[in-house]
């Protein structure tokens, strides 16, 4: 890793010593790996109010508003069709690699625009796309519309009302924060919000000691000081910038969402270093696994170092992850997170449920919430033909990964080096992240299967188990010898005598099972668990043998009702989460690629029915 170490020109030059502290850390990466989120979560509840928040646009991603990068490839395509005098269908997924490439090569041929992943990209093609601000304020106005607040900025909401959130910055123009705190607060007069109309509301509320406040450094998108081009960002308001300095000199703070690309804000944090007395709270700043730090993050967490402070790249995969993470840990607020706005789930009617007086007739589900999945997998870009070439790719490859073919190209979980390995004699054009929508995992398809092989793959890693496929079927089974008979029972119902065994006369082995399915319902992923029965039948088995076995195991199921039902239904739930109220699984337990984790709730879901 290569640290530049030139000073920016409002800095304070370095004493020898620190200097060459910072020299240190620039040739020792090791000095800057990343801090555990466990530890953040230890760290933030003796510090709380101490560390400000600091929102990029990846923290309003999960609210359905396109960051940066998906506007440069909007913009790009609106650039192209005006120019061709194409309509809209020409040009149906912005997201496919082939139409990229198309596109990049279109504008790298007609010179002017920036490269590729240069970092003036956003502004030169907003401004090529439409060179009024009223225009860029429409193009937002009718974007950002769209987006409502996610748990995590629920959740932020919430730290703002137990008095552990005091001021966070943002450099998104969205309202989601706003609305948020709205409804947490019953109103929008709580909410202090300073932007480039009025800076000096954060310094008149520290000095008055009213909180929350949210500063937002480009400015609200219904301003009329709309900074969103490069000129224009580099006379970011200085007030703005100063306040931010002046903020960073009296607490912490922690940076998630953001790229460090802009370098008005980037000067500013490092101004605010102030020779190792900025940030008593401490810096961290949000990476996800995958993703390497811009240079000019890795600088600034080298240069916070050298001078003492207590600054760290923190680990986390997303912004809801992180403060659903955050919440449940905190005394202040793990009573709170099932109610949370922005948790709950939504029903299938609008209409108002009765009111239930007296005990409830309820229903008990074989339906396990699963309540974190992955937001991204890695998609590839090759020739390939469908999964049934991809599995024989897999094979011949001798490694392991999940893979599945969707449109853009093939999406999998795994090392990075096996899933090149896989696909490199296809010829590979793109290796990319691929966010997973939840609205592609409502149908079955090449995302839905992607992730519910890789969530039973994460299950099977669970002591004593192992999972089988016969065909579309996938059950588990226990390992023989490893879990024992009284998983089933309990003092109330003993199903089982025995987890496996041999069929009676014949030679045919049997061991209790539970197919497994997922379904995503009412805006959440389910697994569904259904205990049953494995035998050793195949097309060879004489017909005697496969009636006795199909007997035998009828007999076996057909005593399971209520409270046996019920016991076997426990049984599998402890094999699979445990005794806790929920577990967190990871399919490949790796740090070297992109791996797919999940939460399991404990508690299975059930059907109430109210009395008219």
């Amino acid at each position: 890793m290569i640290i530049s170490l030139d000073l920016p020109s409002n800095a304070r030059a370095l004493p020898s010593s620190t200097a060459d502290a910072l020299r240190d850390l620039a040739t020792d990466s090791r000095a800057i790996q990343p801090l555990d989120a466990p530890a953040f979560l230890r760290l933030f509840q003796l510090r709380g109010a101490q560390i400000m928040w600091f929102l990029g646009a990846g923290a309003s991603r999960s609210a359905g508003i396109k960051t940066a990068g998906d506007m440069i490839w909007d913009f790009k395509q609106r650039l192209y069709r005006s120019q061709k005098k194409l309509p809209p269908s020409a040009i149906t997924d912005i997201g496919e690699p082939a139409v990229q490439r198309k596109l990049q090569a279109h504008f790298d041929g007609l010179g002017g625009f920036p490269p590729a992943g240069s970092e003036t990209e956003y502004s030169a093609y907003f401004e090529a796309t439409y060179h009024a601000p009223r225009d860029r304020r429409a193009y937002l106005d009718e974007l950002i519309a769209r987006g409502k607040p996610s748990f995590g900025h629920h959740a932020l909401a919430l730290l703002m009302a137990e008095d552990l959130c005091r001021i966070v910055w943002t450099t998104n123009f969205d309202r989601t924060i706003e609305d948020a705190a709205a409804e947490r607060f019953a109103g929008t007069g709580r909410l202090i919000i300073a932007d480039l109309k009025d800076p000096e509301k954060i310094r008149r509320a520290a000095d008055e000691n009213r909180w929350p406040v949210y500063g937002k450094l480009h400015g609200d998108y219904h301003s009329d000081a709309l900074k969103n081009t490069d000129e224009e960002l580099r006379q970011q308001d200085a007030e703005m910038r100063r306040s931010l300095v002046d903020a960073c000199g009296r607490a912490g703070l922690a940076v998630i969402g953001y790229s460090g690309r802009d370098a008005s804000i980037m000067e500013a944090l490092t101004e605010a270093l102030d020779a190792g007395r900025g940030f008593p709270g401490g810096l961290f700043w949000f990476t996800r696994s995958q993703d390497a730090p811009y240079p000019a993050v890795t600088e600034l967490i080298a240069r916070a170092r050298a001078l003492g402070i207590d600054a760290h790249l923190v680990e986390s995969e997303s912004f809801d992850e992180l403060f659903s993470d955050l919440l449940r840990f905190l005394p202040q607020t793990a009573d709170r997170l099932a109610g949370l706005a922005g948790a709950a789930r939504p029903r299938l009617s609008t209409a108002k449920p009765r009111p239930i007086g007296g005990a409830v007739p309820a229903v008990r589900t074989n339906a396990l919430a699963v309540t974190s999945r992955p937001a991204l997998c890695r998609i590839v870009d090759c020739k390939i033909g469908g999964d049934k070439e991809i599995e024989e790719a897999i094979a011949k490859a001798g490694v392991d990964i999940i893979a599945h073919r969707v449109r853009d190209g093939v999406l999998a979980f795994g090392r990075d080096a096996d899933v090149r390995k896989v696909f490199e004699p296809y010829e590979i054009k793109a290796f990319d992240q691929h966010p997973l929508s939840s609205r592609r995992l409502v149908k079955e398809g090449g995302e839905r299967a992607l992730v519910r092989d890789a969530l039973f793959r994460a299950i099977a890693t669970r002591p004593g188990l192992a999972h089988e496929r016969h065909r579309s079927r996938v059950r588990l089974v226990p390992i023989p010898g490893a879990v024992p008979a009284s998983v089933f029972n309990n003092n109330k119902a003993k199903p089982v005598d025995r987890v496996s065994g041999v069929v009676p006369q014949t030679d045919i082995s049997w061991s209790e099972a539970c197919s497994l399915r997922v379904d995503y319902r009412l805006d959440q992923l389910w697994l569904l668990i259904e205990p049953t029965l494995s035998v050793g039948l195949n097309d060879e088995t004489p017909e005697d043998l496969v009636e006795l076995t199909r007997e035998f195991v009828r007999e076996r199921r057909a005593r399971r009702h209520n409270r046996l039902a019920n016991a076997m239904l426990d049984g599998w739930i402890s094999l699979i989460v445990g005794r806790q109220p929920s577990v967190r699984l990871r399919t490949f337990n790796i740090a070297d690629g992109i791996d797919a984790e999940f939460e399991i709730l404990r508690t299975s879901a059930f059907s109430g029915i109210a009395k008219p």
